[in-house]
């Protein structure tokens, strides 16, 4: 056999044990993520620190959040041509108890009016991107507020937006 023969053989071989090597290596990898997942999802591998744990576990003890919904809301926006453009909204409203809810659904007619003075001034603009509906949303909070003071609403919840 001449040297240029015994070169081409031993590429090849050389080529399929790095090959092999290279599976290997990624089997054991594979192996070593799906047991450290395992663990995590079984709860054998600590999730942060045990003053967070507790505090998620008071957040999720805790049951005096009562959510009030709101009816819907059909209005029209605020444009300066003649196509008419208008807001379709649900909202719920949350409260820090069932106490906090019977006020509040003794406001409802007041929440609303508010909230129709409100949405009637916007215009399609205001309501693009994500900031538009933060900023809606923090506004419509505001008025709540202020319409059942001094009962108070912790957030107000966006179920539904439609504007066509």
């Amino acid at each position: 056999m001449s040297d240029g023969q015994a070169d081409q053989t031993a590429a090849p071989a050389k080529r399929r044990g790095t090959a092999k090597l290279i599976l290997l290596i990624g089997a054991a990898l594979l192996v070593l993520a799906g047991g450290g997942a395992a663990a995590f999802f079984m709860g054998i591998v600590p999730t942060g620190s045990a003053d967070a744990r507790q505090a998620l576990q008071s957040e999720v003890a805790r049951a005096d959040i009562v959510f009030v919904d709101l009816p819907e809301l059909l209005v029209n926006l605020n444009v300066t041509g003649r196509r008419l453009h208008f807001l379709k909204i649900a909202t719920a409203l949350e409260v820090a108890g069932e106490d906090q809810a019977a006020v509040v659904r003794q406001f409802v007619p007041r929440i609303l009016d508010s909230f129709h003075m409100y949405l009637r001034a916007i215009t399609p603009e205001e309501l693009q991107g994500a900031e538009g509906v933060y900023r809606i949303k923090e506004e419509l909070l505001v008025r709540t507020n202020e319409a059942i003071r001094p009962a108070q609403v912790r957030d107000v919840l966006v179920r539904e937006m439609l504007v066509q």
